[in-house]
C-alpha cells in the first residue's frame, strides 16, 4: 500500500512538471501572461492532489454501491467534469482571472496536451511501422 502512495505522489510530481509547461504556454496565449514555473507548477500540483482525492472517493462510493460493476474504465468520465471545474477554480484564485478565462485556460491546456499525445502517437506508429 506504501508503494502504491509513493509511486502516486512521484507520478503526481512529474506529471505536474509537464503540466506546469502546458499551463505556462495557455496562460500566455489566453491571457498574455507570461507566470513563473513555480506559480504554474504548484497549481498544478494542487489541482492534482484534489483530483486525487476527489478520485478516490467516488471510487470508493462507487466499489462500495457497486454501480460500475465490469466498467470501471468508466469512472475517469464521471470524474473529468469535476476535474475541469477544480483546476479551473484553481487556476482562476492562484492567477487573479475570472472562472470564465480560467476554463477557457484549462480548455487550451487539453487542446495542447491532445496535440502532444497525437505527435507522441504518430511518432511512435512510424518508428514501429518502419522498424518492423
Amino acid at each position: 500500500m506504501i508503494e502504491i502512495i509513493v509511486s502516486q505522489i512521484i507520478s503526481t510530481a512529474i506529471g505536474s512538471s509537464i503540466a506546469a509547461i502546458i499551463l505556462r504556454a495557455a496562460a500566455k496565449w489566453v491571457i498574455k501572461e507570461d507566470i513563473s514555473f513555480g506559480d504554474a507548477y504548484i497549481t498544478v500540483f494542487l489541482s492534482s492532489i484534489i483530483c486525487a482525492v476527489l478520485g478516490f472517493i467516488i471510487g470508493l462510493v462507487v466499489g462500495a454501491v457497486g454501480l460500475y460493476e465490469g466498467n470501471e474504465s468508466l469512472l475517469p468520465l464521471v470524474i473529468l467534469p469535476f476535474a475541469f471545474l477544480i483546476q479551473s477554480g484553481i487556476i482562476s484564485s492562484r492567477l487573479s482571472t475570472s472562472f470564465k478565462t480560467a476554463c477557457i485556460i484549462t480548455l487550451v491546456m487539453i487542446a495542447i496536451a491532445i496535440g502532444i499525445a497525437i505527435i507522441v502517437s504518430g511518432i511512435v506508429f512510424l518508428v514501429l511501422h518502419f522498424t518492423s
